[in-house]
């Protein structure tokens, strides 16, 4: 280029007579450039406003002759394309001075990208790639798919959920470049204006095509006319000698997240001493162990290209970030070159152009440093549980995670897709337990973020709202509640003189009160309202494996649980009862009850629960009621004992039945069988029938007759003298005399027939009787 250039701003909707004074630019990898054009014009009046947020561009142009002097004197340009151009939107118009010959304007122009500086929101990405984002990003601004270009190298992973908080566009896109590792320039287009590209590969760096650049150290006035490099150092710096990174990812808790390079040389003749040691990063979220490779390369790639770094001046205006140079000098450092990282370029009226600039050897990936603070969220934020379309229940994955809608998110989800899934912090948690309360749509929650990240969020607790009350109102301050959202609950009252505890369901309204019980106008439930209840509209049942204690003896809450001496006392008081009746029965040949296979249980089976039994006990009686029947049956033996009467009443009828013998004995006041209405009926249907008394026997019948017949005989005696009834004749005989005291008649022979009842001869066997009960079928006669 020759020494002397000429500079022009031009507008694509505005012609303002301008003449550049003089420019500066900086334009560097992942930023936007920048140019400050000052300039000076006969019109001190431009609109400065109209020209904001205008296209423009900024061209430098050789300058040759004289035409070539008075073309740019008014501002205009040859139609041949600009040795260098910026194209972008007027970001700053100033009025610097105002003379009566000239204003002094100043402009800054920068990339349209750069505009997206001022567009600060909050919003979520949900199930993309960063490419993905960073173009639904640039058509929310309105740019084509000419405007940006990506070029990519390899696959990127989808990311689940991605936060923009308070943070303008362009940080966010930034940021999200720089954990992926991507760069991006600036290209000029004559049709497209500026385009910003994307990649993330050396094969993508922009290349020159022509001669290697001139490098003349000091070379002062002969590179006037020639475009050439004036210096070029070179920087070596330390490198530490690999990475490392580590993390936990919940969903895969067993998956070890750990990787790390390591730029040790094995050549013999390297020298490792030169490195620093490792550097280890923990919390960058990859999701498996690939991930966690790509992101560990990433940082050691940031590391290796700035080990040796360029830095330089010249006028060679052809360069550009992300674009490399070869020089007509070789440098071992570089091989293939340089990639030119930043620039800072100036020129005037009066000076030619120049520019400095810094750059690394080409045949690095070059990738940015992560200087772009990731957006921290302190303390907690609030959100709301959200659910599918026409989900009655909480809507929770197999994990136990939640959808949630954030208050800053203005976007239109699928319903239960306003987030990634949730988790809920719990006080209380292991493998398949814990404590969990399921929360249901419209439910405020706080959410908390994992290291303050946004992208990271945690169900930290759950709040009531004006919507959505307490279930603790004011006059209830002394309870504690736990209530779900069908009603089923937990109360505890802590109230002084009506301390109790209600465990509920409304379904049958089963309930069991402990301590002070209360109606739902925490008034008393009768007189007694007192100890505990279980109740329920449905079935109930009481189980125990190993046996159940009843008691309703006062005991120390602090007492052995199957405390039961008293009850076991007054059983054994009972049996020894039964024992000393044993004794008397025997004594009249009477049967025994079996009162020592009682005791026998009562030892081995009954005390202390040995054996899942069944004891009730209560000082001051127990009484059993229904309105219908009740059933009570043993597979072996019932046993009654009372210590005074035992007394059976029926309304209708009282039957007894026994298998094998019915023995009744009275020890000290003799027996009753006295029928009111009806005959009394006595049979031994396959035995004998006695009936002894040691004094007197008296048989009367008050209104009646007294029939006595025998099929075979009958025998009256007392003493030696008898009356035998036999086979049709009547025999009397005496040891003594017979006395006939009344006249006596003897008439011709007579007989009198009397029928008796018929006793059918079978007999009832134990073992079939034992048999039916168990098919539940009538007995069989044997």
């Amino acid at each position: 280029m020759t020494a002397r250039q000429s500079y022009h701003l031009i507008f694509a909707r505005f012609f303002p007579s301008l003449s550049v004074r003089s420019f500066s630019a900086s334009e560097a990898v992942n930023t936007a450039y920048r140019v400050e054009i000052t300039a000076t014009s006969t019109d001190s009046s431009l609109p400065l406003s109209s020209y904001l947020n205008q296209r423009a561009a900024f061209e430098i142009r050789p300058q040759e002759g004289l035409l070539s002097e008075v073309v740019s004197a008014f501002g205009a340009a040859s139609d041949d394309p600009p040795a260098k151009q910026w194209q972008g939107i007027i970001t700053s118009c100033e009025k610097l001075s105002v003379s009566k010959d000239e204003t002094v304007y100043r402009f800054v122009l920068e990339p349209r990208f750069a505009a997206m500086k001022h567009f600060q929101t909050s919003r979520l990405f949900q199930h993309q790639t960063v490419p993905d984002i960073v173009a639904a990003v640039f058509k929310h601004h309105g740019f084509s798919g000419v405007d940006y270009r990506f070029q990519k190298s390899r696959n990127y992973s989808v990311r689940e959920y991605v936060t923009q908080y308070l943070e303008s566009d362009f940080d966010f896109i930034n940021r999200l470049c720089e954990e992926e590792g991507i760069w991006y320039a600036f290209e000029q287009h004559e049709q497209h204006g500026d385009v910003v590209v994307f990649g993330d590969s050396p094969e993508h760096y922009l290349r020159s095509q022509g001669l290697p650049v001139s490098y003349r150290p000091h070379a002062g006035l002969e590179s006037v006319g020639t475009e050439a490099l004036f210096n070029l150092s070179i920087c070596h710096n330390p490198i530490v000698e690999g990475i490392r990174t580590s993390d936990y990812n919940y969903r895969s808790a067993d998956t070890d997240l750990f990787a790390e390079t390591d730029n040790k040389q094995s050549e013999e003749s390297a020298d490792n001493t030169v490195l620093l040691g490792k550097q280890q990063h923990w919390g960058l979220h990859p999701k498996t162990p690939d991930e966690a490779q790509v992101q560990t390369t990433l940082l050691n790639e940031a590391v290796l290209c700035r080990q040796t770094v360029a830095a330089g001046s010249g006028n060679v205006v052809s360069m550009t970030p992300m674009k490399v140079f070869q020089t007509d000098v070789s440098f071992p450092e570089a091989p293939d070159g340089w990639l030119v990282l930043s620039m800072e370029h100036s020129g005037s009226r009066d000076t030619a152009y120049s520019h400095t600039f810094t750059a690394i050897p080409a045949q690095l990936a070059y990738r940015p440093e992560r200087t772009t603070p990731r957006p921290h969220i302190d303390g907690t934020l609030p959100a709301r549980v959200t659910a599918a379309e026409n989900c009655t229940y909480a809507y929770i994955d197999d994990m136990g995670r939640y959808r949630v809608k954030l208050p800053f998110d203005l976007d239109e989800w699928s319903p239960g897709g306003e987030s990634r899934p949730v988790r809920l912090a719990k006080p209380y948690a292991g493998p398949e337990y814990g404590i969990h309360f399921p929360l249901h749509e419209g439910t405020e929650v706080m959410l908390s973020f994992v290291q303050g990240n946004p992208d990271r969020p945690y169900i930290s607790g759950v709040m009531h709202d004006s919507a959505h009350p307490d279930h603790i109102p004011a006059d209830w301050n002394t309870r504690n509640v736990i209530r779900t959202w069908a009603n089923n609950k937990l109360r505890m009252e802590d109230q002084k003189g009506q301390e109790h505890i209600k465990l509920a369901t409304d379904y049958q309204k089963s309930q069991l009160n402990l301590g002070h019980i209360v109606d739902s106008n925490r008034n008393k439930r009768g007189e007694n309202g007192e100890g505990f209840e279980l109740r329920t509209d449905g079935w109930g049942a009481v189980r125990a494996g190993k046996g159940i204690l009843v008691s309703a003896q006062n005991q120390d809450a602090g007492g052995k649980v199957l405390d039961m001496d008293d009850a076991i006392a007054q059983i054994e008081q009972a049996l020894s009862l039964a024992k000393s009746l044993n004794k008397a029965a025997q004594t009249a040949d009477n049967h025994n009850t079996d009162e020592e296979t009682q005791r026998g249980r009562l030892k081995d089976a009954l005390k202390d629960l040995k054996e899942a039994g069944l004891i009730q006990t209560a000082p001051a009686g127990i009484a059993t009621a229904t309105e219908q029947s009740q059933l009570h049956t043993a597979n072996e033996n019932i046993h009654l004992v009372s210590g005074a009467n035992t007394d059976i009443t029926a309304g209708q009828s009282l039957t007894a039945h026994a298998a094998e013998s019915l023995n009744l004995f009275a020890q000290s006041s003799g027996i009753k069988m006295q029928a009111n209405q009806g005959k009394v009926e006595v049979q031994a249907q396959n035995d004998e029938l006695q009936l002894n008394a040691l004094k007197d026997a008296t048989l009367t019948s008050s209104a009646g007759k007294i029939t006595i017949a025998a099929k075979e005989e009958i025998l009256i005696t007392c003493k030696g003298a008898y009356i035998k009834l036999s086979n049709g004749e009547v025999e009397i005989g005496s040891p003594k005399v017979v006395r006939v005291r009344a006249p006596l008649v003897v008439n011709g022979a007579a007989q009198k027939d009397f029928a008796l009842p018929l006793i059918q001869e079978t007999r009832l066997s134990r073992s079939c009787l034992k048999k039916a009960a168990e098919e539940g079928s009538a007995y069989v006669l044997r």
